[in-house]
């Protein structure tokens, strides 16, 4: 399981959300895709309104085929070409709300100092996001692991917004597509 995110700041969050209400469903049988994210920020404080997709790739060749594909040639026509990021997995749950519709993505990056234990810190990071499931409205949690910036990020899914505080940032799930969950 692999990870890629990329993002562009737009100026308008609702012509976003409009857009992804009509091509959110394209994605629901990709091959090769386990979940896709569709997310979306509004400006704030003094931030621009952002559109940063989120997709979980059961193989890399799913996610190498979607790179090269008239999909991702047309998300590059609309915005320009994107970094993409990408993170091989640490952990992946489901909680208990998997079967519901997620409305809420909070993601935190956690810096890897050079002098820290990177498997202790993977390991408490992975057992941290593994009792998230027991939390009222989760979804789904993933860790992931950055080798190139050496981060650890964690991005969780939420059907209800979660009672206790999540650092990180806050999107809207737009759509969710889910093949690998069916």
């Amino acid at each position: 399981m692999f990870a890629m995110q990329y993002g562009f700041d737009v100026t308008d969050a609702e012509a976003v959300r409009q857009r992804v209400k009509e091509i959110g469903s394209r994605f629901d049988q990709l091959p090769g895709l386990y979940t896709k994210a569709f997310l979306v920020a509004d400006a704030i404080d003094g931030s621009p309104a952002r559109y940063t997709p989120f997709y979980i790739w059961n193989e890399l060749s799913g996610m190498s085929d979607f790179l090269l594909s008239d999909a991702f040639r047309a998300v590059i026509a609309k915005y320009g070409r994107p970094v993409v990021q990408r993170w091989n997995k640490i952990a992946f749950f489901k909680g208990q709300a998997a079967t519901q519709t997620p409305v809420l993505a909070i993601q935190q990056f956690i810096d890897i100092p050079e002098d820290v234990d990177l498997a202790q810190l993977c390991e408490l990071q992975a057992t941290d996001a593994e009792a998230m499931t027991h939390e009222h409205g989760l979804h789904s949690v993933f860790l992931g692991l950055d080798t190139t910036a050496w981060k650890l990020m964690r991005i969780s899914l939420w059907h209800v917004a979660p009672v206790s505080s999540h650092q990180g940032k806050s999107f809207e799930v737009a759509h969710l597509s889910a093949p690998g969950m069916a």
